[in-house]
């Protein structure tokens, strides 16, 4: 048809068509999920079964027969095995092996019975596909050199009118996208709590080092050093040590998905396959180098211009400095590229930008209540108490550490308290999607026959459970407004539905 061969433009099109359906066998019946698939199945990935068997030979038809691949559930319920036969619809299939995984399950949603996996030409030879019946039919595209937004506004030109519904392959479930994009911004306020906590942390320890080293820099002032190049010994020597936590930083983040997965890969529910990603590596080396310059450069730099008598009086007469020039051109392109890089790798550049904004914010927030904090305690009445009076003097005498302590205290109670009450929102946002009124476990596919037998198994199991039963019942709509629906041109009511999982 005309969409189809539009699609043809983009890559390789496959369509599914899934329904539900009732196989019999053995005197038993089973509800099953059927999906019927073409002979470019699947798009992306492969099927698994137990035999291991290509769908080619499993779907191939022997004297007339087709077969099919089932869910584990299947054979159970019917007590069958792999090569049985089924009644399904009008034709007689051979369940020739077990479907043990899909490559596409999760955005197909959750089905109410098992799959039943079969090839498009059985689904026309079993007689289901009659007027009314619930059949959804997909396509996906996997793209050939195309992206997906390109594809995307193509696709919506070349057929304006048909009302499809595209769903790319990282948002293949809307449900399970939408949490996945919240833990995702959970996880970027993690990653700069983490840079900025560092940052301070840098910061701290580079200013003590200035402090042990003012003698050693003196000295060498004092001998006819000039200041740039003390400046220059010494920021070697700090990025030298930089370069140290980097790579020890780098070693421990690619060895622990290795360890994870060797010790607790069987204990986790999802296959996990470690592998290096260069890519992240060199971005966290940049992240490293970057905050090591930002929160290094200014106490380094104040001593370029500082005279050799003022340093060694530095902790009881300090005097207010500058920067030069230089120093402040190197601080501010390195704090505009940590921040650009910050937002342009994040996940969402909306948080990261905010959390940027929040961060300059809460340290001109602590800093002035650290001077607050100096200011009240050098107007308070003085103790006649000798601890207490020296105590109230170290938080304001020349050199004290209240400025650098409120900011490293305040600024991370501040982020773990912000992390936490995110985190405390995000678990009751995903508790509140269920009611406390939700049922433990759900159960499909019960005959009215073994209701009974159903009822007083779980009685066994769980005395005193409440069972609600709910019926479920099938039809199809035969007027619309007074007019039967078999005289209606669909495509006036309902344009068209299809989703894309692109590749």
């Amino acid at each position: 048809n005309v969409e189809r061969d539009v699609l043809e433009r983009f890559g390789k099109v496959s369509s599914v068509a899934i329904l539900r359906a009732m196989v019999l066998a053995n005197d038993g019946a089973a509800l099953v999920e059927v999906k019927a698939v073409d002979d470019r199945y699947p798009t992306v990935g492969v099927a698994e079964t137990n035999p291991d068997m290509a769908l080619g030979d499993v779907f191939r038809p022997v004297d007339g027969v087709y077969g099919a691949a089932a869910d584990i559930a299947v054979f159970e319920r019917l007590g069958l095995k792999p090569g049985d036969s089924v009644r399904l619809g009008q034709m007689t299939i051979v369940l020739r092996t077990r479907l043990l995984s899909e490559p596409d399950k999760l955005g197909a949603g959750v089905g109410f019975g098992p799959r039943l996996l079969l090839s498009q030409e059985a689904l026309h030879q079993t007689g289901l596909l009659q007027p009314g019946s619930l059949v959804r039919w997909t396509y996906r595209l996997g793209l050939d050199g195309v992206s997906v937004e390109q594809a995307g506004e193509s696709i919506a030109k070349a057929l304006p009118e048909v009302g499809w519904e595209v769903r790319t392959r990282d948002k293949a479930d809307p449900r399970f996208a939408r949490e996945v994009e919240r833990f995702s911004q959970f996880l970027t306020l993690v990653g700069l709590t983490a840079l900025l906590v560092g940052g301070v942390g840098v910061a701290n320890a580079v200013n003590a080092y200035v402090d042990r080293k003012r003698p050693s820099f003196a000295i060498l002032k004092s001998v006819g050093a000039p200041g740039g190049l003390a400046v220059i010994v010494y920021f070697t020597t700090v990025l030298a040590i930089a370069i140290v936590g980097i790579v020890l930083g780098s070693l421990f983040g690619l060895a622990l998905p290795f360890a994870v997965s060797g010790l607790f890969g069987s204990m986790i529910p999802v296959p996990l396959t470690p592998g290096i990603a260069w890519g992240e590596l060199a971005l966290a080396t940049c992240y490293g180098f970057l905050i090591a310059i930002v929160f290094a450069v200014a106490p380094l730099g104040r001593m370029h211009d500082t005279p050799v008598s003022s340093l060694f009086r530095e902790e009881v007469s300090p005097e207010r400095r500058s920067l030069r020039k230089r120093y402040r051109m190197v601080l501010v392109a390195c704090t505009l590229a940590l921040a650009g890089i910050s937002i342009i790798t994040a996940y969402d550049r909306k948080v990261a930008l905010i959390f940027i904004g929040v961060a300059v914010v809460a340290f001109a927030v602590l800093r002035g209540v650290a001077s607050l904090a100096m200011v009240v305690a050098r107007r308070m009445p003085r103790s006649r108490n000798a601890i207490l009076r020296l105590a109230m003097t170290n938080v304001y005498r020349p050199g004290a550490l209240t400025p650098s302590l409120v900011l490293s205290l305040g600024l991370g109670i501040s982020l773990l308290v912000a992390l936490n009450i995110v985190d405390v929102n995000l678990r009751h946002e995903l508790t509140r999607v269920l009611p406390q009124q939700a049922p433990n476990f759900f159960f499909l596919d019960i005959p009215n026959a073994q209701t009974a037998d159903f009822d007083r198994l779980l009685g066994g199991v769980a005395p005193g459970v409440k069972i609600e039963r709910v019926p479920m019942m099938r039809g199809r709509i035969v007027f619309l407004k007074g007019q039967p629906t078999s005289t209606i041109i669909p495509r006036q009511i309902f344009h068209g539905f299809w989703r894309g999982i692109v590749a």
